[in-house]
């Protein structure tokens, strides 16, 4: 994204300050407003009200968001709601889809099909070696592939958003 699609990827609102400020004042008054204004600012037109975009976000930036309503002593009934919010886990209004390793602080809009898997036939390659030294067997594998997105028209990402 940052090298193909760089006109897409929001890694500042404030000029030269490096980071994305979320929280009362700031940039953007809670997350959700962030993928909102993404959604506005970068995805072209006719992939807007696409039903099947989502958030790809780590866990971090879920649970920030989600924390505040958790923690808190709550009528059984107000438990019920937040509860059901939490549940949904949604970002601007968009399913929000955690990825393990995927960065704390970042955020991708785009639909899931849009991302691929490109591998190049006949590369796969494994070694297994008895290494009777360490008391192990060793097992080495590697394969040419590639992480693709299709459309980058129906792609952006935010970086260094800081919640405060």
């Amino acid at each position: 994204m940052r090298v193909e699609n760089e006109a897409r990827v929001m890694a500042e609102v404030v000029a030269g300050s490096g980071k994305i400020e979320i929280g009362a004042g700031k940039d953007f008054e809670n997350i959700d407003a962030l993928v909102v204004s993404m959604v506005i600012e970068f995805i072209d037109p006719w992939y807007q009200e696409d039903t099947d975009l989502v958030v790809i976000c780590g866990r971090q930036l879920l649970a920030d968001k989600y924390f505040p309503i958790i923690n808190k002593t709550q009528a059984p009934t107000e438990m019920l709601a937040a509860e059901i919010v939490t549940s949904q886990k949604r970002l601007g209004n968009l399913p929000a889809v955690r990825v393990p390793y995927f960065p704390a602080n970042g955020l991708l809009v785009t639909r899931l099909d849009n991302l691929s898997i490109y591998w190049q036939e006949g590369t796969r390659r494994r070694t297994v070696v008895d290494n009777a030294k360490r008391d192990r067997i060793e097992n080495f594998e590697s394969v040419n592939e590639s992480y693709v997105i299709e459309d980058l028209a129906c792609a952006a990402m935010a970086e260094n958003i800081i919640l405060s």
